[in-house]
Order: structure tokens, then sequence, then C-alpha cells
């Protein structure tokens, strides 16, 4: 699933996103596991924000993402900023297609959790792990099932901005272990009404531990990705630190 014109209002929503805090925490834990510089490729990377720290830190950067919508906001984007170094990709993260390793992937903010059920996340895990340079990191996040149970539920949200208000209506189907999101956006500056559907499919640790090493790769540490401390029973996001088998 790609964001459509939800992408367009989607920083100012987001707005609370600690990305320097998340920057910092990929930065120092691939560091730790060997990867100081090179190329860093951002998957479902949104409006660029965690690719844009990257290139000011002096990496090679390449951003995937498969949503016309998303990218239209980072071209914007890199324009206003003269980020001219980032290399942005329209692709469909599952059927990756990259020119040559990679020191180390990212995808975050629920990425993993758009794809579309257990099948479509072991195809980019493999994917992940055929184009990853044999020294290479993969850090990702994904909401856990607490988050979904307990936290969205069939809760419904109101965020009221000056230029927009979005109201978001959760459906849990948790025998399916997936939510719909219902996505209703009113733009008070044109006056036009938008409204978008997806599901979010969420795993058990378990079953993300299972297909990250049917891939080929293994978990050196996985957190919760919003403290970056310890995981705990009400964890709301892991985040996990994955490099390949073997080494």
């Amino acid at each position: 699933m790609a964001y459509k014109e939800f992408s367009y209002y989607y920083d100012y929503f987001n707005y609370n996103a600690d990305y320097d805090a998340l920057f910092r925490f990929i930065k120092s834990k691939a560091a730790r596991h060997g990867v100081k510089d090179g190329i860093v490729c951002d998957l479902g990377c949104g409006t660029g924000e965690l690719a844009f720290r990257f290139d000011k830190a002096g990496y090679d950067v390449i951003a995937v993402d498969n949503s016309d919508e998303m990218l239209d906001v980072l071209y914007d984007k890199r324009d206003e900023v003269g980020a001219y170094n980032i290399q942005i990709l329209k692709q469909d993260i599952t059927e990756l297609d990259m020119f040559g390793t990679v020191d180390l992937f990212t995808c975050t903010f629920d990425t993993v959790n758009h794809l579309d059920g257990e099948k479509a996340v072991q195809k980019f895990f493999d994917k992940v792990s055929l184009f990853m340079h044999p020294d290479g990191v993969f850090i990702f996040d994904a909401n856990t099932p607490y988050k979904h149970k307990y936290v969205l539920s069939c809760e419904k949200y109101d965020f009221d901005d000056d230029e927009a208000e979005c109201i978001w209506q959760n459906t849990l189907y948790e025998n399916e272990q997936k939510t719909e999101i219902s996505i209703k956006i009113k733009d008070k500056v044109s006056g036009e009404n938008y409204s978008e559907k997806f599901f979010e499919h969420y795993y058990e640790y378990s079953q993300l531990e299972k297909m990250i090493k049917n891939s080929g790769m293994v978990i050196c540490e996985c957190l919760d990705g919003e403290t970056f401390e310890e995981l705990k029973p009400e964890s709301q996001r892991f985040i996990f630190v994955c490099k390949k088998e073997n080494r």
C-alpha cells in the first residue's frame, strides 16, 4: 500500500515524530555493527526526512518509495534544500532492484506493516538480503501487536491543523492480524475533501524473527522503537538491527 492524497498532509500530522532521535539511533547502531559511512538506502522513504539527515551527514543516499504523491513532496523538499545528491527511485520495495550492494538499509515508520501480508514481508526481506553488502546492516521498525490491539484498536482520532483537518478511523480485525485505517481529510484552504482506506498488518516477534532468518539475516538487536530501550510487553513499536547470517 502507498499513501495517496494523505501524502501531501503527512508532515502536518506527523509533526511529533522525532526524526533527529531516530537518525542518531540508526547512525549509532549502524556504526556499532560496522557501518560508519557508505551507501544508505531508505526504503519507504516517504517525504524524505530521514534521507535528508543522512545526506547532510555525508552518506551516499538512495530514497525509495512507491507513492507518486509522497515522491512529489520529496522532490519539492529536495529542491528547497538543494539536496541533489540524493538518488530518488520509485519502486515497490517487495520488487526492489538495486544497481549494486548497499551498506545500510533503513525502513521506518511502520512501512513493513503496510505491506500486504506475511508473504509480501518475506519477499521484501529477501530483496534486502540480496542487495545488502555482506558486512551491511538492515534497521527497520514495525508496529507491535500490542499497539494494534490496545492503542489503535477501533479508535477514532481527529487531527486539526491550520491548513487541514484529518479524521482517522481504525477497525481492528484481530483474527486476521490487521487493522483497517480510514482517513478523511478536509483541506481548509481549497475546501476540497479527500478519503482513502488501507490496511496495516501486524506480526508477533516470533513471526518477524522467522522471516528474517528465512531471508538469510540474523537479528543483532531488537529494542523499543520509541524509547530505544529494552522491549517491554507494552512497547508499541519494534526496532530491529539485522545483519547477514554468519557474519
